[in-house]
């Protein structure tokens, strides 16, 4: 049995036409693109606003309704990135998200998603844990984290556990005695760190889908996927 876990790439792209970024309800025509409440791999989910500034209103509803989305499941194991070439949204993304409680992941491009920057309620001692977990390949265990670091098991299991939950990290189930493993999901479009990959990388793999979305953000291409349903369409194409 292979022990490859696969992980889609979801995009809505703000040339779904600027009519979505001037609506009040904004993350209800993103649902349109990204639909919760559906059983997914699990997945990351990019909202890339390009150039456009939505009001406060508009980015508060967007960011806090599809942030709640995913810490309270409805997408299932996924972590939620936020593009926007506009230096003054994403500092308005980044306060609605501390105020908030949620967890996002913040980059100028989708280009950039491998050097995005958790934005949320995150300690000191939650950035240190989520640098080690890059250093590490990006995928780690408690018992790794804890050799990686030098401290008890147990200890390295909360932090990773309370970044879990925050919705900084992704949770792999595995049977006992292996151990769960925890994903920082910018690690799935990063090359091969200067120390390489962690000893538990090899359980991780993006999928095809994933793999072409990558790509093609790299070349910088955007493909115009035309109406809603077209959008759905693509987006939810079978590899």
């Amino acid at each position: 049995m292979s022990d490859t876990v696969n992980f889609d790439v979801k995009f809505v792209p703000a040339g779904t036409g600027a009519a979505v970024w001037d609506d009040p309800y904004a993350a209800e025509v993103v649902h349109r693109f990204m639909p919760p409440e559906r059983k997914h791999p699990p997945m990351l989910g990019v909202i890339h606003m390009g150039a456009v500034r939505p009001t406060p209103s508009v980015l508060r509803n967007v960011v806090v309704t599809l942030a709640e989305d995913v810490k309270a499941g409805r997408y299932g194991s996924c972590s939620l990135f936020i593009c926007s070439q506009d230096e003054d949204t994403r500092s308005v993304i980044g306060d609605i998200a501390a105020s908030q409680n949620v967890a996002v992941f913040l980059c100028s491009t989708y280009a950039d998603l491998e050097y995005a920057e958790p934005v949320g309620v995150l300690t000191a001692r939650d950035h240190e844990t989520l640098g080690l977990v890059l250093e590490a390949g990006g995928t780690v265990s408690a018992l790794g984290l804890a050799k990686q670091v030098g401290i008890e098991k147990t200890a390295a299991g909360n932090r990773l556990v309370s970044l879990q939950k925050k919705g900084f990290l992704q949770r792999v189930e595995r049977p006992h005695p292996a151990g769960d493993l925890f994903v920082d999901a910018r690690s799935l479009v990063r090359g091969e760190t200067e120390a390489g990959p962690g000893p538990d990388s090899r359980a991780l793999a993006p999928n095809r889908t994933t793999v072409a979305a990558i790509e093609a953000a790299r070349r910088g291409d955007l493909v115009e996927l035309g109406s809603p349903e077209d959008a759905l369409a693509e987006l939810n194409r079978d590899d």
